[in-house]
């Protein structure tokens, strides 16, 4: 009898995780006409390493492949064209947009014949048409400010004062009619994943006041869009902008993303003016800064301890990277949920460097790498 109800709920715990597997599966099917492109590829947005998918396989003649994988969340997906010359100053517009979630199943069609930018825009129904009305307005904006900016790079030492004038013109012109379709759509579309995914971009990228997205975010009260990444994301970049500003006391760091796997505090270094470095493998000026951060540190290594905040995706390199790079101090990788301080610090750019009293306040913060940043270190350790 123990022998049949152990394989009975053994039985069903296999078959609730099957049916889990199959329940939080996708499935998008594309069919475009005048493609011209070698291959597919895609870039997930949202809560970090939770979305997989299958290799695409393209059917060039036919312009026909599918997106299939894994999201036991909502995120947003960026399907690109390998090698398709056409788009290639088409910038944000050189991609198909797509809300990805558990369960979603839908056919896209479209046509790429004779166009520079994609304009295709998914629907099924719910908040891909959401995203859909939003890209609707966004993309040929986005198109026009990527080819003016890609011309004026291009062509500068050719082009005359008055050209390069109006390319500058025309980049910001198309600059603010992004700024004013956005800020529309937050207005009308609060309660939807696409808004939510461009606040959080926009505060990234410091493209709008906080207290300005603020006043948009309040208006967000369906519990479903609630309980999103994007909202969670977008709600600790504005509580961060303000906890993490500067003469606060800095928010407590807790976390077991390290190394080894034990626990780190903040609070262990209490005591000594704390630099706090969020940086990434990826990021090169924070890479080649590190050298320069360490030796300040030795210097003054009776009042100073450095603390890594790294954005990495990936374990094994940044792992790598720390040892290769004889990082010896503390470093965290940050993760999902709480351990995302990356939002939670309202960080906007990489590296940026934080500097802590013996109390804990926050006495200063800068992005970007420059020795001036030690020069003004030193001044304030005294």
């Amino acid at each position: 009898m123990k022998k049949f109800i152990l394989t009975t709920v053994l039985s069903l715990f296999i078959f609730s995780i099957s049916l889990a597997q199959v329940i939080n599966n996708f499935e998008i099917k594309f069919k475009i006409d005048g493609m011209q492109a070698e291959g597919v590829f895609a870039l997930f947005y949202g809560e970090k390493d939770v979305a997989t998918y299958e290799k695409i396989v393209l059917d060039k003649k036919r312009g026909e492949f599918a997106f299939r994988g894994y999201t036991p969340s909502v995120n947003i997906a960026g399907l690109g064209f390998i090698r398709d010359s056409r788009l290639y100053c088409a910038g944000k517009a050189s991609n198909i947009w797509i809300v990805v979630y558990p369960g979603a199943k839908f056919t896209v069609t479209g046509s790429l014949e004779g166009k520079n930018y994609v304009d295709i825009y998914p629907t099924d129904g719910g908040e891909n048409d959401m995203l859909a009305k939003l890209n609707e307005e966004l993309m040929p904006l986005v198109y026009k400010s990527a080819c003016a900016y890609v011309k004026l790079r291009r062509e500068i030492g050719r082009l005359s004062k008055d050209e390069v004038k109006e390319l500058e013109k025309e980049i910001l012109e198309a600059e603010k009619e992004i700024d004013v379709v956005k800020r529309y759509f937050f207005k009308e579309y609060p309660n939807s994943i696409a808004a939510l995914w461009t606040m959080e971009d926009m505060l990234i990228r410091n493209k709008i006041p906080v207290e300005e997205l603020a006043s948009y975010f309040k208006n967000v009260n369906d519990r479903k869009i609630r309980k999103s990444y994007f909202y969670r994301a977008v709600k600790d970049r504005i509580e961060g902008y303000t906890a993490t500003a500067i003469g606060k006391k800095c928010p407590d760091i807790v976390s077991s993303n390290t190394i080894d796997g034990s626990t780190f505090k903040l609070k262990s270094l209490q005591g000594k003016y704390v630099i706090i470095d969020f940086w990434g493998t990826w990021c090169g000026p924070c890479c080649d800064g590190i050298p320069l951060m360490m030796a300040f540190r030795d210097k003054y290594k009776d009042k100073v301890e450095l603390l890594g905040i790294s954005n990495d995706r990936t374990f094994d390199r940044w792992r790598d990277y720390i040892l290769k790079a004889e990082m010896n101090y503390p470093n965290i990788l940050c993760g999902p949920g709480d351990q995302d301080f990356v939002a939670k610090f309202n960080v906007q750019g990489f590296p940026t460097k934080i500097l802590l009293d013996p109390n804990g306040a926050i006495l200063y913060r800068e992005v970007g790498e420059s020795k001036e940043f030690y020069s003004k270190m030193k001044e304030m350790i005294r």
